[in-house]
């Protein structure tokens, strides 16, 4: 739940619309449930009924302004990455950003799954996510958000 708050926290400062899945509205992040902070109450209808059935499984969600997925973000803490890169194979048509976070001892199953053939159409586009450089990401987004808005830019 805790890196869900970040990679949400992230889109909201990048101007993404945010989207976390039913299932996780009401788990905590920092004393507050994450449907406060994200910014979609309901997935976009952004396509056919099973690809944003797919897409409303996904632990962090990001929609630009057309509301179509623009960042796609699974949590692997002890779950199989093979599964979310079987979403992302079904979402391979959409130019959106994939990106499985886990910590840094799972990099190397991440690699070897992603070289299965199976996941060939998508083996460049997802990219791992330790979960110190989430935090980190979001520790700097957040500094530079504040300096902005002191210089009032």
């Amino acid at each position: 739940t805790y890196y869900q708050g970040l990679l949400v926290e992230l889109g909201n400062f990048k101007q993404y619309n945010t989207f976390v899945p039913s299932q996780d509205k009401n788990k905590i992040y920092l004393g507050k449930r994450l449907s406060d902070i994200v910014t979609a109450d309901n997935i976009y209808k952004f396509s056919y009924e099973h690809l944003v059935r797919t897409t409303q499984t996904i632990d962090v969600s990001w929609f630009n302004e057309r509301n179509l997925p623009a960042g796609l973000f699974e949590i692997e803490h002890s779950t199989d990455i093979y599964n979310s890169l079987l979403k992302f194979v079904e979402l391979q048509d959409f130019y959106t950003n994939f990106c499985v976070v886990a910590d840094e001892l799972r990099k190397r199953e991440f690699h070897v799954k992603l070289s299965l053939e199976a996941f060939k159409p998508i083996n460049k586009r997802v990219v791992f996510w330790s979960y110190e450089s989430v935090a980190e990401l979001h520790s700097k987004t957040a500094e530079l958000i504040a300096i902005e808005s002191k210089l009032r830019l």
